[in-house]
């Protein structure tokens, strides 16, 4: 029985995709674009045909009592947490450090051995200097004994000063050997190691409570602390102020200390004011400010940043309006006065300026009411008016415009 083979076209014909089936996918392509651009179509049409935003500008005014009340003056500043007692201390003697006894974060007492060198030559000084003074001593006695003149006796006398004092230096420094905290508190920084070199040269720095001394110990030629102790119980504000805000300021004035990162203030002291610019930015200097706070404080950290609002002045029975409230037309300093439903242009005179309330001295009384209007920018043209009694300096609830601390426009009084 034979077999007949097909055609070679046979297969690929078998194969290949009706006519129809490619008709039916140009056919569903053509559907998709006209569905786009339907809805594109549709899309421009609404924005087209939309309302349109009214971008007006929104007058809004409130009304508000001049009200009679105590008012404080303050300047504001930014600065450092320091320990008020610190310590550098370092070895007053030559030597090789043998031990070293404590290290960075220890907490240590006053007079408690921080570290201590090779004392092997100092205890042969004092053994040498107490061997001169005996030896002094024996000579002016023979020179006494022996009826010596006045000049040989005065000569004698004098060796054996020399030779005591000498004794004394020797054992100091013998002393000296074992390095001792000078105060109370945690150690800061240790940079000392066992076998480190010491020449005892230089002076170390200790201050307490705001001002600055020498001790009687000695530095390293590196000119670093070898050892820096810091009490944490008691801790002042290192800031600047400019030179606008230097005369209003003085020791013993009230200040609130807010380190950062901190939910309430702490009470301070403002401790010194320099008069010595510290640093000139831009052709303006600054000048340093020194604040205590109050109490002990064991939550705290040299190094960080907090910020201070000083008390500078305090004045009862001051006649005060929102400075918001003042402007300047034609040369006169005025205020809008709402009685009832009128309103009439008052002038008034200012005087001091208390953060968003300015006094007035003339003008208007206590319980007047004045008018404040903003203009901002708004989707609609609507208007508003709002009356607020009493609080003058307090209101704010979202206002725009001029701001609480100028009037709109930028008038009113400066200080």
């Amino acid at each position: 029985m034979s077999t007949e083979e097909p055609p070679a076209d046979a297969s690929v014909a078998a194969t290949a995709p009706p006519r129809r089936q490619r008709r039916s996918g140009r056919r569903w392509l053509w559907l998709s674009i006209a569905f786009v651009v339907l809805v594109a179509a549709g899309v421009g049409g609404w924005l087209l045909a939309r309302p349109r935003t009214n971008t007006q500008a929104q007058t809004i005014s409130r009304t508000v009592e001049a009200t009679v009340g105590t008012q404080t003056q303050s300047v504001a500043l930014d600065g450092t947490l320091t320990p008020r007692k610190q310590s550098d201390v370092n070895f007053a003697v030559s030597g090789t450090i043998t031990n070293v006894y404590v290290k960075a974060g220890d907490k240590v007492s006053k007079g408690e051995k921080l570290a201590r060198v090779d004392d092997t030559d100092l205890a042969d000084a004092v053994d040498l200097a107490q061997a001169n003074l005996t030896t002094s001593r024996a000579n002016y006695t023979e020179i006494v004994d022996n009826d010596g003149s006045s000049a040989a006796i005065a000569s004698a006398s004098a060796q054996v000063s020399s030779a005591r004092a000498s004794l004394t230096s020797a054992k100091q420094n013998l002393s000296a050997a074992v390095l001792r905290s000078p105060i109370a508190g945690t150690m800061a920084s240790v940079t000392a190691e066992d076998g480190d070199s010491v020449t005892g040269s230089g002076s170390s720095s200790s201050r307490s409570s705001g001002t600055s001394g020498t001790s009687s110990t000695s530095s390293s030629t590196s000119g670093a602390a070898q050892f820096s102790v810091i009490s944490t119980a008691t801790w002042r504000l290192e800031g600047t102020v400019g030179s606008a805000d230097l005369g209003s300021l003085k020791a013993g004035q009230a200040a609130q200390v807010t380190p950062s990162g901190a939910a309430e203030a702490i009470k301070g002291t403002v401790a010194s004011v320099g008069i010595v610019a510290t640093s000139t930015t831009d052709g303006a200097a600054t000048f340093p400010v020194v604040i205590n706070l109050s109490g002990t404080h064991q939550n705290l950290y040299s190094g960080t940043t907090g910020s201070a609002v000083i008390t500078t002045g305090s004045f009862p029975d001051v006649l005060t309006v929102p400075t918001a409230a003042i402007r300047t037309e034609n040369g006169k300093t005025v205020v809008t006065k709402v009685s009832g439903t009128a309103t009439s242009t008052v002038e008034v005179t200012v005087g001091r300026v208390f953060g968003n309330t300015t006094e007035i001295t003339t003008g208007i009384a206590a319980g007047d009411s004045v008018q404040i209007t903003f203009t901002r920018a708004s989707g609609t043209s609507t208007s508003g008016t709002t009356t607020e009694r009493g609080g003058g300096g307090g209101f704010g609830g979202g206002f725009g415009g001029g701001g609480l601390g100028q009037p709109p426009g930028g008038n009113g009084p400066s200080r």
